[in-house]
Formats: C-alpha cells, structure tokens, sequence
C-alpha cells in the first residue's frame, strides 16, 4: 500500500460534554488517503500539575488512595486539576497543602507531560517543591481518601521497577526529579 500524505485530522465532533472532558469524534484522514473515526478527549481546563515534594532528609513525600477509574490503591505525586485562570505553579503549590498538609519555600518547573498524547490532550505541568514545613492537615476533597507516606529515590526507583508505581504523572515526576537533582546510586 503506497502513502501518499500524512495523517490529518479533517473533522470533530463533540459527542458528549463532560464537567471536566469532552469526548469528540475525529474524522482522520489516513497517509494512503483512506478516512477513520477515531475517539478523542478535550480536557476542558487544559490539565493541571502534579508536585515533587522533597522533604528535609531527601525523601520524596507521596499520597496513597483509591483509584475507582483502575480499581485499586495507587501510589502518586500529589497532583491536580487547574481552576479557572489559575496558573499550574498555584495549582502545584495549592494541591501541595490540600493533600498532604505541607508548604514549600519554592517550586521550580521541571517539564510538561502530554498525559495520553494517543486520544487527549491532557497536560500535566511538573513541579520540584523543596523547603517543606508540615502547615496542618491535609484538606482532601470530600470524594478523596488519601495517606501520606515518604520514601527515598532509590525505594521509588525500585517500586517503578517492579511495577508497584504505575500512574505515569508519577513515574515522570521522579524521573525528572533525579534528572535534575543528577541522582546517582
């Protein structure tokens, strides 16, 4: 089969609008010119943040909770959506505080993630917050059950490894952690 062109997307339909995400139909038309529809999804507010906390002692502070969308206890940065106009350092930094009681003294960015570039168009800005102090406790939303718990680099080096961390705004994170930080073994 000879290509002739390149993919290209040639229409969208909305097919459903969510409170957070929109779920559109693409008409794609095909490199050998043949057209598809294939599935999509809008994030409505463009996606959020997620936060590397490190603690004093270097150790990396995370949430545990119940994902109902996979059917089990995930182990995660803490992260979250953008609210209106908010910028996605203020959505880092307010997270921070909601899910795990603490403060940082600063944040700097570390990347932007394109959480699932194959059907949506989520982003998800990453953030390295260090000089933690404990503000009170945290102040989940009411639909969430979250447990903090800290590990060391290595330790979250190994759960990535065997499988344990999964969520991919998570796995990012830590790897763009030791990234910056030049960790070594």
């Amino acid at each position: 089969m000879k290509k002739n062109g390149r993919l290209r997307r040639l229409d969208r339909k909305t097919v459903y609008n969510g409170a957070v995400l929109d779920f559109c139909r693409d008409t794609v038309q095909l490199p050998d010119g043949k057209t598809e529809e294939w599935d999509f999804i809008h994030h409505r507010k463009g996606g959020g943040a997620c936060v590397v906390p490190v603690l004093p002692d270097g150790r990396i502070l995370m949430i545990r909770q119940y994902r109902p969308a996979v059917g089990r206890e995930t182990l995660e940065l803490p992260a979250g959506g953008r609210d209106a106009e908010e910028s996605t350092a203020r959505t880092a930094a307010r997270e921070l505080r909601e899910e795990t009681g603490y403060c940082a003294e600063t944040f700097r960015y570390l990347c932007t993630l394109d959480t699932a570039v194959a059907y949506c168009d989520e982003q998800t800005d990453i953030f390295l917050a260090e000089g933690l102090s404990a503000e009170g406790p945290p102040q989940p939303d009411e639909a969430e059950d979250i447990r903090t718990v800290s590990f060391h680099m290595e330790e979250l080096f190994g759960m990535i490894a065997s499988g344990e961390i999964r969520d991919a705004k998570t796995v990012a994170g830590i790897l763009a952690c030791a990234a910056q930080k030049n960790f070594r073994f």
